[in-house]
């Protein structure tokens, strides 16, 4: 269990994505995150990272400060609607930018960060207290 600074939330919102990342792989059956043999030049290296790091960078930029404040309420309700908003705007923000086709992605993409939200940071949330 962690306890909650910026830079650890931020690991967080990153493995959250790429365990989301390597989820998708396997749903769709497109495995281009694993086929980095396929990079030839600075262009392809710069549209890989693009693809993969774009949206875990903007959730970190928007949803770490109020992911930390949250862990530092201590009444449960404040907790939960902190909490529940991050991930309400996350599934906009990621459906609107990344699976405008397919809601579901979002609510996939939610589901594995509440789980590993749990799993990072049980002990340091209103209801381990």
């Amino acid at each position: 269990m962690l306890k909650p600074t910026f830079f650890k939330i931020a690991l967080f919102i990153f493995i959250k994505y790429f365990v989301f990342y390597i989820f998708m792989m396997f749903k769709t059956g497109n495995y281009a995150l694993i086929n980095l043999d396929k990079l030839e030049s600075g262009n392809d290296l710069f549209y890989y990272l693009w693809m993969f790091l774009f949206l875990p960078v903007v959730s970190i930029i928007f949803f770490s400060l109020p992911i930390y404040y949250s862990f530092k309420t201590s009444k449960k309700i404040y907790f939960i609607i902190i909490t529940g908003s991050v991930f309400l705007v996350e599934y906009f923000l990621y459906t609107y930018l990344a699976s405008a086709s397919d809601y579901l992605n979002g609510i996939l993409n939610a589901l594995i960060g509440l789980i590993l939200l749990y799993l990072f940071f049980y002990k340091a949330t209103p209801f381990y207290k």
